[in-house]
């Protein structure tokens, strides 16, 4: 059994450390569902449509160093690696790091502590090659607003030089993509990297809007510029026109930038930060998720 968030406006499931099985994803506060107690609308979806899948993404999943693998450059063939929220990973061979790659693993150690409307995770990872770090990560509701806190400290001897996002997975009402969604960002949008032509004609941009001009039959994707979130009211918002209902993120950092991933049943705008801590250096950061109807 995972756990529940709930305060009568909103509720979050939550699944237990190790339903995720995968080696990408942080396997403490693996949210695989949001839902307005009042509404019943619902946001979350899993990665694939046929549903959850333990080696996939489902909801509200964050994820560190999608790019590039902390230690992985100087470990040999055979030597293990650190993965933030997950373990430590084992390097099977020469070729460069590939986050989908199913590495071999060993789960770091999670301490849980759970109350009705917040639950908190302490992962602590085992020292390798100098690498070693405490991850602390509390989710919270209040009224309809999710509020994920992180904090990591640097409690080895290398410098820590990394990133976070939280890859959404987002189906309103499980509603498929197309037309009816719609997804604000709250400066001009600014693709600096689109993956094809297909995304640039499924995607129509009008300044701070996104639509889509079709569903979609493949997958989607373009990255965007950062700005500096605390500067903005929210760093992005999806809504339904049909279901009414929505969601925004908001933000308390430098953006590094943005990322538009989907498929025909999920959207997943991605709000990337960069980390980068000496050793002995503490780093906090914090996401609120706000979600609505009309």
């Amino acid at each position: 059994m995972g756990h529940q968030l709930a305060n009568g406006r909103l509720e979050v499931e939550i699944a237990k450390v190790g339903r995720y099985q995968g080696t990408r994803f942080d396997r403490t506060g693996f949210i695989t569902q949001v839902k307005l107690t009042e509404s019943g609308h619902t946001f979350c979806v899993h990665e694939f449509a046929e549903g959850f899948n333990p080696q996939a993404g489902s909801g509200l999943c964050n994820e560190f160093g999608l790019h590039e693998g902390m230690g992985y450059a100087e470990a040999e063939v055979g030597d293990w690696f650190p993965k933030l929220g997950v373990g430590l990973l084992k390097r099977v061979s020469e070729a460069p790091y590939n986050f989908q790659y199913a590495y071999p693993a060993e789960p770091f150690d999670v301490d849980v502590i759970s109350g009705d409307s917040n639950i908190s995770y302490t992962v602590r990872s085992r020292s390798i090659n100098g690498y070693a770090a405490r991850l602390v990560k509390k989710i919270s509701i209040e009224d309809t607003v999710l509020t994920i806190d992180y904090e990591l400290i640097n409690e080895g001897s290398r410098r820590i030089d990394t990133e976070e996002y939280v890859h959404n997975f987002i189906g309103i009402n499980e509603e498929a993509v197309g037309p009816g969604y719609k997804l604000k960002l709250p400066v001009p949008v600014r693709f600096t990297e689109v993956e094809s032509d297909y995304t640039s004609d499924l995607l129509s941009v009008q300044d701070n809007e996104i639509g889509w001009t079709a569903r979609p039959h493949k997958p989607f994707y373009g990255r965007m510029k950062g700005f500096n979130g605390g500067d903005y009211p929210y760093s992005w918002e999806l809504t339904h026109s049909a279901r009414r209902a929505g969601v925004r993120e908001i933000s308390d950092f430098p953006v590094a930038h943005m990322a538009l991933w989907g498929t025909g049943h999920v959207i997943s705008p991605e709000v990337f930060v960069r980390l980068s801590l000496t050793p002995g250096e503490k780093r906090s950061w914090s996401r609120k998720y706000q979600f609505f109807c009309w």
